[in-house]
C-alpha cells in the first residue's frame, strides 16, 4: 500500500481535499519533467496544491502486473492538473479514476470505412478518456515524455479531450469563456487543421505530429501537447492557434523558457 492510499484510507477520497504533497517529492517531479520545470515559484506552488488535490480526489490503479508507486501517481497528477494551472480544478471533474498500464495496451472498438461497413478491430494505445471518467495511460509513453525534444504528452493529450468534452461532445471546439471569440477560433482552428491535411495529402513532412490531422478532436489534443511540451514549435506552425491556446488555458509556456533562458526562473523549483 502507498503512502497516498495509506492517507486516503484515513480521511478518505473527496476532491474538495488535497494531499500535502512534501517539497522534496515535489521538487523531484518538477525538475524532471520539461513541461514542469519552466514554472515559476508561484506557479509550480499553486500546482503542487491542484495535483495534491487531484490524487485525493481519485482513486489509482494498477493495469495489469506494474507497481503503482507514490511518484508515478505524483508524475500523472501533476502533469493532468497542468493544463487547470489557470482554468481551475472543475475542468477535470470529469476524471473520476486512473488506470496505468506498464506499456500500451490493446482496445476493441468500431471503425466506419468509406463504404458504410462497420469493421471490428484491435489497436495498440498509449492512452484513452473513456466517457465514463476513467483515465487511462501507458506508462512507458508517459517516461517518454522526460525527453525534452519529444512533443508528446500522452498524459496532457487524454486531459484536453476530457477539457474538449465539457460541453458535451468532443469536437475541438471546448466551452469557451466570453473573452474568447468563437468565430475566430473556429475560423483558426478550421483552416489551420484543412491545411494540414493539405500537406500531409501532398505528401509533404508536416510541422506537427501527423496524427492530429484525424480529425478535430485529435487536433485540439496533440495542439495542446505542443502548447505545453514544445511552444515554440507550436508558434512556428501557427502562432494565431497559440495565442487562442494561450487565452484559453490562461498561461504562456513560451515566456516561461525565455523567463528561464534568461535565468530569470531560479533552477531550485
Amino acid at each position: 500500500m502507498t503512502v497516498w492510499r495509506w492517507l486516503l484510507g484515513l480521511f478518505g477520497r473527496h476532491s474538495h481535499q488535497a494531499i500535502d504533497i512534501p517539497a522534496p517529492a515535489w521538487k523531484r517531479v518538477c525538475r524532471g519533467q520539461p513541461e514542469l520545470s519552466v514554472l515559476s515559484v508561484e506557479e509550480g506552488e499553486r500546482l503542487r496544491s491542484l495535483a495534491g488535490r487531484f490524487l485525493a480526489g481519485r482513486p489509482f490503479y494498477a493495469g495489469g502486473a506494474i507497481e503503482l508507486t507514490d511518484a508515478m501517481q505524483l508524475r500523472i497528477a501533476a502533469l493532468a492538473s497542468l493544463p487547470a494551472l489557470s482554468l481551475g480544478m472543475d475542468w477535470l471533474a470529469g476524471i473520476r479514476s486512473v488506470v496505468v498500464y506498464a506499456d500500451a495496451f490493446e482496445v476493441d472498438h468500431e471503425e466506419v470505412d468509406e463504404d458504410g461497413v462497420v469493421h471490428h478491430v484491435r489497436d495498440l494505445r498509449a492512452g484513452e478518456a473513456w466517457s465514463h471518467g476513467t483515465l487511462v495511460l501507458s506508462w512507458a509513453d508517459i517516461e517518454a515524455g522526460l525527453d525534452p525534444d519529444y512533443a508528446t504528452s500522452v498524459v496532457i493529450h487524454e486531459v484536453a479531450h476530457f477539457i474538449d468534452g465539457a460541453n458535451g461532445a468532443e469536437n475541438g471546439f471546448p466551452p469557451l469563456g466570453k473573452g474568447h471569440d468563437r468565430v475566430r477560433w473556429t475560423h483558426d482552428f478550421q483552416t489551420a487543421f484543412d491545411r494540414l491535411n493539405r500537406e500531409i495529402d501532398a505528401g509533404h513532412e508536416p510541422a506537427i505530429d501527423p496524427y492530429a490531422a484525424t480529425n478535430p478532436a485529435e487536433f485540439f489534443a496533440v495542439l495542446s501537447e505542443y502548447f505545453f511540451r514544445l511552444p515554440e514549435a507550436l508558434w512556428h506552425f501557427d502562432a494565431a492557434i497559440y495565442a487562442h491556446l494561450s487565452r484559453f488555458y490562461g498561461q504562456d509556456p513560451r515566456a516561461r523558457v525565455a523567463a528561464l533562458s534568461a535565468g530569470k526562473i531560479p533552477a531550485d523549483v
